[in-house]
């Protein structure tokens, strides 16, 4: 097969819906020899498009070559997997997609990656590091690894944060079992950097400022509603990955799976290493029993191996309070900023001189208030299977920080769906029963695990 290749004699005009699906997928690998080198030479939007046409020549030139299974065949003609979230499984679940050549779709509320705070910094541990590895082309997963780090180089350490001395750990801290918070390789990375690293590549399947507010099934397929009044293209199934208050969640589940409101508030923030020195390198747990009512606060950050030397590196942390903790009525417990770091700073005026400068030179910018969300205590319940819609990660089962775990189960559940999708060639019916059926399981596990470890530290009874 001879393809010519010329500045104006694309035709781009004529690419059109089925085109543009075909335009998101990789190149094939049995025809890029011939046109690789034509592609890696231009720009972005005209390597998108000549996407399009190598996703026809691999078609055409497979199909005379050798015997392909029939699903592979009838790519060209399958409705796309609707995603509802640009979150960390949302975005993985694309990858995985995208490796399979199964055309997709992906809708955020947010109105760009950089809309707002990207919340605290993560500990990927066995079940994430095993999901990314899975998913991730070898490159992929080496970009990731730049802005990662093994953590708790110097140990983990449970301080009080008056005195700066060492306490007795709770075994229930940081999980248990495979996979689950702080045992086995662990990396640390910021939740900012690594949904960027997983963005890459997307920017283009990615429809901004798009609210899902339920969906609608038919006999062909499903479609996603929009709060502007909108809908999406119809779809073979629909995967909200879009977080604890998910519309769709509500919708399919008939609000038997829903997030829990606490009553504990986190502030995130940064703060440059110069900070830190007095600590030193590790995962460092500080807690506050001195407030009134039998309250507590805390503060939980990771100093990376080597990250001392840098003195511009900013370190992230979660500063946490247990319900009333933070003595200010709920209607102040919002927004981002300064408000948010005054805040944090009044509120450990009193602690150990090895943590204060972590809260007195921090990034005003970049503190943010939280809500500390779960799941209900005893796991995933179950709901009436519908096979074209399903939901994954906080939008199923949102979890505390404590556990360490939330994270590393949405990667699980993403990396689990694309294999699913990736071996039948695409949606078939009975493949949302198989994934909730083995998700259940292992999210019950961890979503359990994450509320003992926060009751447990920040005295959580109550859930709203």
């Amino acid at each position: 097969m001879t393809l010519a290749l010329t500045k104006s004699g694309w035709g781009w005009q004529k690419v059109i819906y089925e085109g543009y699906l075909l335009a998101i997928q990789r190149p094939a690998a049995s025809i890029r020899p011939h046109l690789g080198q034509n592609i890696r030479n231009s720009s972005q939007k005209q390597r998108l498009k000549s996407t399009a046409l190598l996703g026809v020549a691999a078609r055409h030139y497979s199909s005379r070559t050798s015997p392909q299974p029939a699903a592979k065949l009838q790519m060209a003609d399958q409705k796309p997997i609707l995603i509802s979230g640009a979150g960390l499984s949302g975005l993985l679940l694309a990858h995985s997609l995208r490796s399979h050549d199964i055309p997709f779709l992906i809708f955020e509320r947010d109105e760009s990656i950089a809309a707002r705070a990207q919340g605290y910094r993560l500990r990927i541990s066995t079940d994430g590091i095993n999901a990314l590895k899975e998913v991730l082309t070898d490159s992929e997963y080496k970009r990731l690894q730049t802005g990662t780090s093994q953590t708790g180089g110097g140990g983990i350490h449970n301080l009080d944060a008056l005195t700066g001395e060492p306490v007795p750990s709770k075994s229930s801290e940081g999980g248990s079992g495979k996979g689950s918070g702080l045992g086995g390789d662990v990396l640390g990375v910021s939740r900012g950097f690594l949904r960027k690293c997983l963005f890459e590549g997307e920017e283009d399947v990615v429809r901004w400022d798009k609210r899902s507010t339920g969906y609608s099934v038919s006999g062909s397929g499903v479609k996603l509603k929009f709060s502007d009044g909108t809908e999406s293209p119809e779809g073979s199934l629909l995967i909200a990955a879009d977080g604890p208050q998910s519309a769709i969640t509500k919708q399919l589940t008939n609000g038997k799976v829903r997030a829990y409101d606490t009553g504990a508030r986190m502030i995130h923030g940064q703060t440059t290493t110069k900070a830190y020195k007095q600590l030193g390198e590790g995962v460092f747990f500080a807690f506050d029993h001195s407030v009134s009512d039998g309250g507590t606060l805390g503060l939980i950050t990771n100093v990376r191996p080597g990250s001392l030397e840098d003195e511009d590196v900013e370190l992230g942390w979660v500063f946490v309070g247990s319900p009333g903790a933070f003595a200010l009525p709920e209607d102040q417990l919002y927004g981002i900023g300064k408000v948010a770091a005054d805040l944090s700073r009044k509120l450990t005026s009193q602690w150990h001189e090895k943590f204060k400068p972590i809260f007195e030179q921090q990034n005003d910018e970049e503190a943010a208030f939280l809500k500390m969300w779960t799941a209900h205590p005893n796991g995933v319940p179950e709901w009436k299977n519908e096979p074209r819609v399903t939901i994954a990660g906080d939008a199923v089962h949102t979890m505390t920080p404590a556990g360490g775990v939330g994270a590393n189960t949405a990667l699980r559940d993403a990396a689990f769906l694309g294999r699913l999708l990736g071996e039948a060639g695409g949606w078939h019916e009975g493949l949302t029963s198989e994934y909730e059926k083995e998700m259940r399981v292992y999210a019950s596990e961890n979503v359990k695990m994450s509320f003992e470890a926060a009751s447990k530290r920040f005295n959580i009874t109550d859930l709203k």
